[in-house]
């Protein structure tokens, strides 16, 4: 399986000929855009989905409610999944975790619905929220920056679960060195191989 990472947090896999994209927004490449057979969105925030240019692909969507009501206008293509629910999504396994974006501050509580995605059991991508899966994967996406986000809860999201590799996502708001300094921080920190591709970037998923 090929993984491939866009702008942000947006990552495509290619497995036997079919298209997984997962949260095409509006830091997205335009090159995310260009097929697909099947989309993930975790949440309905901008920089996860672009209901714009979504709309300009037939694949069918899997996401929240709060999604699926934006997208109510393309009808059958959108299904509503929930926590612990396990699907296929144009030939991919899937399993969907959690239920709460992370809280970005206490007074405004939980902002909206967040699901993570457990791809073939391999490739764990979590929204915006560090809910863990119940089992092993391959590759770990952890998100690096946000206005959620903060250090310590990071690096024991990677060191919590078992994961051969960690890749980092979510990171539209960091600049070359901050770029760096996670690479450093949840690389050494984290205790997984870390990897920081650029956009159009690939790495294989054995």
């Amino acid at each position: 399986m090929k993984l491939t990472k866009f702008g942000h947090a947006c990552v495509r896999l290619e497995k036997d000929g079919k298209v997984l994209l997962v949260d095409p927004g509006t830091f997205s490449d335009d090159a995310a855009f260009e097929t697909a057979d099947a989309i993930l969105v975790t949440h309905e925030h901008p920089d996860h989905i672009d209901a714009e240019r979504l709309r300009g692909l037939e694949a069918p969507i899997y996401t929240t409610a709060g999604v699926a009501a934006q997208l109510s206008a393309l009808g059958d293509r959108v299904t509503e999944v929930a926590d612990g629910q396990a699907f296929d999504a144009a030939g991919f396994a899937v399993r969907a975790y959690g239920k709460d974006h992370a809280v970005i501050l206490p007074e405004l509580g939980v902002p909206c619905e967040n699901i993570g995605y457990l791809i073939e059991d391999a490739v764990y991508h979590p929204g915006d929220s560090f809910t863990q899966p119940d089992r092993e994967v391959h590759t770990n996406l952890v998100p690096i920056s946000g206005l959620w986000f903060s250090l310590p809860p990071a690096i024991e999201y990677a060191r919590s679960i078992k994961a051969e590799q960690t890749l980092g996502i979510h990171d539209a708001l960091l600049s070359p060195v901050g770029l760096g300094l996670m690479k450093r921080w949840l690389g050494e920190a984290g205790g997984r191989p870390y990897l920081g591709l650029a956009p159009g970037e690939s790495t294989e998923i054995s």
